[in-house]
């Protein structure tokens, strides 16, 4: 492939800059004196560089010899038959789109915003009208100041598409829009057009005392294969929920009066495939129980932006066909997780509540025990920190069947990391993330012990380089200055990297990433070749990345 790539110009640096430049220059002489083809003077006034340096590249690659072109005269013949071709591809590119028919043009309008497929009907008499066959209606500004335009404009398209089935809709409205607009009305409206795909996001969460606005036929489609619900307060069903067709269901900041809600949603959905909650402090759901046979991806966040006091949280998740999970939720004391057999990836990023040391260490025992069958595991600082705090010196959970995991390490945890990684008996490939601490004091690192992993399993190691955070579980701090820290740094790399290649038997790949904000790179590459590897087939490579 490199050979065939090296071969595709072999032209393309015979001439030197010099000639080409003086090649330029003849080239836009010849189109300011006489305009080549359609190409009028006014026209290339705006594309005049861009198109010179085209002919250009387009004539000196094609060239055996500094003399092909010298003649005016034939260089002017070659440049207006180099014209017909553009003009003749800007023609077909111009009505390879007009070429389509009217079904596949509505599917790809389908893909714009509304305001930008209305724009289209200038392109043509033929997309005059076509925006009004688009079967979705896509709203993300409505303007509270003219109202009257703006539903007409909705009651036309509707009214246009009254005997197609909608295939999406999505509005994003505020308080103002609510009442003008009649939002929940035109919900139930797309909803009784057959829409598979609902994205309704709304701010009502920041008036206590509104009324429901979420229509209750929603629990009732028969057609919605997606859901999207943002910043809504929704009403409890009083009758069974039915909506057999639904894949994929996103609930954010969703407030409601029943705390069986969400658990009344999921027994209406046979088909669910793809979860994600986003709660919040007020959603009155103290125990989120989400019991599914077919879901196979779950998300959960429960922000730790906001503190929450008085108020315990739990979370209990039985989905026996569930493949990816990803728990972020610092505020749920109690979290039960059963039959998760088919569980492939994890990524945890939890404190496990605000309860006492030993209470979180039954739950985090019972949570590592319902997740031991897991292949790919990403896990935060945070939580690794929770972790220690609360089982050492206790044994982990083994992962007997973990391949692959992604760890952030803070400089106060690395100590651990034998210990860590000997519950993970057949790890192939390790990812370290490694955190500095200003607030830690620098300390002696010295890596002893030998996990199973190392001798008998691990074939490739990333070690990443992130920025320095000010303190355990806080966010990357933006600005660095190079200080005493820097020492540390290298010190810590140091020992990390010669602890795996001094232990790792089949060891096949040592990839490090540096951020560009150190200049750790030269002293840590210079140290490598003072540490003895076990795996004569390890090959080592250096990369200078932001992370």
């Amino acid at each position: 492939m490199q050979q065939d790539s090296s071969n595709v110009h072999p032209r393309q640096n015979r001439f030197s800059a010099t000639l080409r430049q003086a090649m330029r220059t003849r080239i836009n002489v010849i189109l300011r004196r006489k305009p080549i083809g359609r190409i009028d003077a006014k026209r290339l006034q705006n594309i005049l560089p861009k198109y010179v340096n085209y002919l250009e590249s387009k004539l000196m690659n094609s060239a055996n010899s500094e003399e092909e072109y010298t003649n005016p005269r034939d260089l002017e013949v070659r440049l207006h038959y180099l014209d017909k071709e553009v003009r003749a591809l800007s023609h077909h590119r111009s009505h390879g789109l007009s070429a389509l028919p009217d079904t596949l043009l509505t599917q790809i309008l389908l893909c714009l915003p509304t305001k930008d497929s209305v724009k289209t009907s200038l392109l043509s008499k033929r997309f005059r009208n076509l925006w009004l066959e688009v079967p979705g209606l896509e709203l993300h500004s409505l303007d509270s100041s003219n109202p009257r335009a703006i539903n007409n404009f909705i009651d036309r398209f509707l009214e246009i598409n009254r005997e197609s089935r909608l295939q999406k809709f999505n509005i994003n409205y505020d308080e103002c829009s609510v009442y003008l607009f009649r939002i929940s009305e035109l919900i139930t409206e797309v909803i009784k057009r057959g829409v598979q795909k609902l994205d309704v996001v709304g701010t009502v969460r920041y008036w206590p005392h509104t009324k429901e606005l979420m229509p209750v036929d929603i629990y009732k489609s028969n057609t919605l294969v997606s859901l999207k619900l943002a910043n809504v307060r929704m009403a409890s069903p009083e009758f069974v929920v039915s909506m057999p067709c639904l894949k994929t269901m996103h609930l954010e900041a969703i407030i409601t009066q029943d705390p069986l809600f969400i658990e009344k949603l999921l027994s209406g959905c046979p088909v669910l495939e793809d979860l994600t909650v986003f709660r919040v402090f007020n959603d009155n759901v103290p125990v989120l129980r989400v019991r599914s046979h077919c879901l196979k991806r779950f998300c959960v966040k429960f922000s730790r932006s906001v503190r929450i006091y008085g108020k315990e949280y739990t979370v209990e998740v039985d989905a026996p066909g569930l493949k990816y999970m990803n728990f972020r939720d610092d505020h749920s004391a109690r979290v039960v997780v059963k039959n998760l057999s088919s569980l492939f990836m994890i990524d945890i990023d939890t404190q496990f509540g605000t309860g006492t040391l030993q209470m979180k260490k039954a739950n985090i025992s019972d949570f590592l025990t319902g997740i031991s069958s897991v292949r790919h595991m990403i896990i935060s600082q945070p939580t690794l920190e929770v972790l220690y705090s609360c089982m050492k010196p206790g044994p982990f959970t083994k992962f007997r069947n973990l391949t692959r995991l992604e760890a952030s390490f803070c400089t106060g945890l690395l100590q651990n990391l034998p210990h860590f990684l000997d519950g993970f008996p057949k790890l192939k490939h390790l990812t370290l993330y490694l955190l500095y601490l200003k607030d830690l004091k620098p300390e002696n690192l010295e890596l002893t012990d030998v996990p199973q992993c190392l001798l008998r399993t691990l074939e490739c190691v990333e070690v990443k380089e992130v920025t320095t955070v000010e303190k355990a579980g806080k966010k990357r701090a933006r600005n660095i200055r190079r200080t005493k820290v820097s020492k540390h740094k290298k010190k810590i790399w140091i020992e990390v990297l010669r602890y795996i290649l001094e232990n790792s038997l089949v060891l096949k790949k040592l990839i490090l990433y540096f951020s560009s904000v150190t200049n750790s790179v030269l002293d840590i590459s210079e140290a490598l070749p003072t540490f003895t590897k076990l795996s004569p087939r390890c090959e080592i490579f250096n990369h200078l990345t932001s992370l």
